[in-house]
């Protein structure tokens, strides 16, 4: 049987800081990826890709079609298809990166209940380091 030690608890919130911020970094790669609908026209007419589509769907059409040998009708609709799920891929997005600020804002909280008030600082300024400023988090930013 595992025995938990004093300081396992601690650890094991260190370890889900981890974690948080490796998905963190994912889903802001992919928001990163997918242009806000604000911004697509604008990207699209600069960089010449076709009204609402956002230039990440063009690569992987591309590379769809070099790995599936799509015809270019094919090619057509899969690009149909990606602009017709595109507000609902960037919502889905947006509600992962709520439910993972929300979850670092309280990994955050618990941490600080057994730091100092320097270790808390210390903490604050080690993940600004990071994963950049969290708002939200008692007042402040990360």
């Amino acid at each position: 049987m595992i025995r938990l030690t004093e300081s396992a608890p601690v650890l094991l919130a260190v370890l889900s800081i981890f974690v948080i911020g490796a998905v963190a970094g994912v889903a802001l790669d992919r928001t990163m990826l997918i242009p806000a609908h604000a911004d697509a026209d604008a990207d699209a007419a600069a960089a010449g890709v076709r009204h609402g589509v956002p230039r990440h769907h063009d690569e992987v059409v591309a590379e769809l079609r070099a790995e599936l040998g799509l015809s270019a009708e094919q090619s057509r609709r899969v690009q149909e298809i990606f602009a017709a799920h595109q507000g609902e891929m960037e919502a889905a997005w947006a509600q992962v990166h709520a439910n993972l600020q929300r979850a670092m804002r309280q990994t955050t909280t618990e941490i600080e209940t057994v730091l100092d008030s320097a270790q808390i600082e210390r903490l604050h300024a080690w993940l600004a380091k990071r994963h950049g400023p969290i708002a939200g988090h008692a007042g402040r930013e990360h």
